[in-house]
């Protein structure tokens, strides 16, 4: 199971993902890091927050905007309330197709340029149009002229960039791990010996790039499995934290209240009102 995030781009015309997202603040923690092989550009479009870009937090504003570079592990939080983003995923191919080799650049993190923002605009307001009169042709040019732009003003050379820091590597298998171990009792000195690392350096390093130490991320994920199983009245509370990695059913109900809110019974009995 990994955080690597496939994305499913067959429209051959538009090959690309625009969404908005709402990240909330949850004791302003990051949430499930991940990455992927094309390059994302994200407009906060209101209230601040902060993104986990390769190790590197950016915080960001209303009318910011950040790039993600292919393969960056990342992750995003609100700071205060939460952050309304949108987001736009360019598929490789397309890039390539225009000249465009995004394992060949690295582009600036944070934007401060006045003509991507207005193209992000532009973009968003075509996307949300109900005319569909040549629509195709206004959003291709919109993004062509994004990368342009972006190519231009806020690229340079990968042999010329900063030399990517190769223990990312290690922190993406050390969570591929626990995503697929989860529900198994392991320790951190068992991931970094599948790793291939010492436990001191993949513990600093883990901390780095996704801003939980080893234990409260293994939790946190733990937690998150678990909400999907309380959702299953045949399943006991007990047997659920079982599943999930947990002990015993002190230590499920104590991790599940301070990552989710409440108590796992509590959010049992919330779930099923709502259904």
């Amino acid at each position: 199971m990994s955080l690597y995030e496939s994305h499913n781009l067959q429209d051959r015309e538009l090959p690309f993902i625009y969404k908005e997202h709402v990240a909330r603040s949850a004791e302003h923690t990051f949430g499930s890091s991940n990455w992927h092989e094309n390059v994302e550009i994200v407009y906060v479009s209101k209230g601040q927050g902060a993104i986990s870009n390769n190790g590197h937090t950016l915080l960001l504003r209303e009318g910011d905007i950040a790039v993600i570079n292919a393969n960056h592990l990342h992750s995003f939080a609100a700071t205060d309330g939460e952050m309304i983003y949108r987001y736009l995923i360019v598929d490789r191919s397309f890039c390539l197709a225009n000249g465009v080799d995004t394992n060949a650049v690295s582009f600036e993190m944070r934007i401060e340029d006045e003509q991507i923002r207005e193209l992000m605009e532009l973009l968003h307001a075509e996307y949300s149009s109900e005319n569909t009169s040549y629509r195709t042709l206004k959003v291709r040019s919109i993004v062509l002229r994004l990368l342009a732009r972006l190519c231009e003003a806020h690229s340079t050379p990968i042999e010329a960039a900063e030399r990517l820091d190769h223990s990312v590597s290690y922190v993406k298998q050390a969570i591929d791990y626990v995503r697929a171990s989860y529900g198994k009792d392991f320790s951190l000195d068992e991931v970094a010996a599948f790793v291939g690392v010492s436990k001191c350096y993949l513990s600093r390093e883990f901390h780095k790039y996704t801003g939980y130490t080893f234990v409260a991320y293994v939790n946190r994920m733990r937690c998150k499995m678990a909400q999907q199983l309380l959702s299953d009245t045949r399943i006991s509370v007990s047997e659920v934290g079982r599943r999930c990695g947990f002990a015993n059913r002190s230590y499920f109900a104590k991790s599940f209240r301070r990552y989710v809110g409440m108590l796992p019974i509590e959010y049992r009995a919330q779930a099923l009102s709502k259904s």
